[in-house]
Formats: C-alpha cells, sequence, structure tokens
C-alpha cells in the first residue's frame, strides 16, 4: 500500500510540474498556454496583452521583451488547409517584438486611429529596428535577450 501511495504522489507531482512549463513573469503577469503556438502572456486581470505565437521571450524584475509571429501575418492563410497553413507558419521568418514595462503605471486606453485596445506600458508590436530603438529609450538591460521558449 505505501508502494502505491509513493507511486500515486510521484506520478500527481510530475504532471503537475509538467504543467508548469512556463515561469511566473512577476508583478501580475504570466504565461497561458493553450496548444503548441498557443503561447500568450495576460495580465493580472487575465487580459491578453500579447497574443499568440510567442517564439521567444525574457523577463527581468522590470522588463517583459517578447518575440512573437501571429498567423494572421501568412499571406492567403485562410486559403490554404490545415497542412498547408501549419507549413507556411513554420517556415516563416516574419518576427514583431514587443516590451513590457512592469514598473510603469498600466493604463489602458483605446486608439482611436488603428482601432486597438492599448496599455501604457506596453510597447509593440514593433519591427525589430523600432525594437532595438525602443530597448535604448527605455534603458532595458543589454544582458536580458530574447530565448526561444
Amino acid at each position: 500500500m505505501k508502494k502505491f501511495a509513493f507511486i500515486l504522489s510521484l506520478s500527481i507531482l510530475t504532471i503537475i510540474s509538467g504543467c508548469l512549463k512556463y515561469p511566473d513573469l512577476g508583478d501580475g503577469y504570466k504565461f497561458i498556454n493553450e496548444g503548441k503556438d498557443a503561447l500568450e502572456i495576460v495580465n493580472s486581470e487575465n487580459t491578453v496583452i500579447i497574443s499568440q505565437s510567442i517564439l521567444e521571450y525574457a523577463f527581468d524584475s522590470t522588463f517583459i521583451i517578447a518575440s512573437q509571429r501571429p498567423w494572421d501575418s501568412i499571406p492567403n492563410i485562410r486559403t490554404m488547409n490545415y497542412k498547408e497553413a501549419n507549413e507556411a507558419f513554420e517556415q516563416s521568418a516574419f518576427r514583431q517584438y514587443w516590451i513590457i514595462n512592469k514598473k510603469e503605471k498600466s493604463e489602458y486606453s483605446l486608439d482611436t486611429l488603428s482601432k486597438f485596445a492599448r496599455y501604457s506600458n506596453v510597447y509593440g508590436p514593433l519591427n525589430r529596428n523600432e525594437y532595438l530603438q525602443k530597448r535604448k529609450e527605455l534603458g532595458v538591460p543589454k544582458e536580458l535577450k530574447l530565448v526561444k521558449k
């Protein structure tokens, strides 16, 4: 009986630790993972801040940085079957970048020009040059480098 209880406890621990693959990002930010390419970052209210598909990320006590390839960045994806769409997505080199400053006040607003909701401490989507410039402006440490998920 003790052997069974030990094996059961070990199995439950393994399952729980497998579900906790992604770290807590701090200050209420966390990952949610809905599947293979559905990794997103949400805030403390569970509002999606950076939608799927996050490819690389890094964080420290002040910043979260991420690269992303959204599905809608693939031309003609709506006319492809499932297999073709997945292949096109995997082969795409498209990236856009995000920076979240966790220490700045996070105020929600609606950008009337682009019709997108924005948070004042979230910068993105940015192309590579804009991302590098914004890193300098915000003082993101050079040691904070994007790492594949």
